[in-house]
């Protein structure tokens, strides 16, 4: 808190801007990301595609499934080394506590197997 120790926080607005300030670099330091990991987000926008459209491709390849609120691998292709998951850390603006939350990102290897799916490659890994 050097910030503080400098000058005084005198206004309520001040702070509140002081503590969105901190937890704002704690949230972000908390979620970076994986090395080379890519979000479906980055890999359709590589593509030329929009991320809803490649989700849907994947599933309808039967690569991956819609489970419980959000994409997961079909267990044939778990354990490949396709995918990691990414934790995200937030706080509810409902009741300010911390939540916690993983979704799926796709390694290297993972954007190279969807390069050849899109390329008409095949499902070969």
């Amino acid at each position: 808190m050097r910030r503080a120790v400098r000058h005084l926080l005198v206004t309520d607005d001040d702070v509140m801007n002081e503590a969105e300030r901190i937890v704002g670099h704690t949230l972000q330091r908390e979620n970076q990301g994986d090395n080379g990991c890519l979000t479906v987000t980055e890999i359709a926008r590589e593509l030329d595609m929009e991320a809803r459209d490649l989700n849907s491709f994947l599933r309808d390849m039967g690569i991956q499934r819609w489970k419980q609120g959000q994409y997961r691998l079909t267990p044939q292709y778990e354990g490949l080394g396709l995918t990691h998951d990414r934790l995200f850390i937030y706080y509810s603006t409902k009741d300010g506590k911390k939540k916690r939350q993983t979704y799926l990102v796709w390694t290297q290897k993972g954007l190279e197997f969807i390069r050849s799916l899109i390329k008409g490659k095949g499902k070969d890994i």
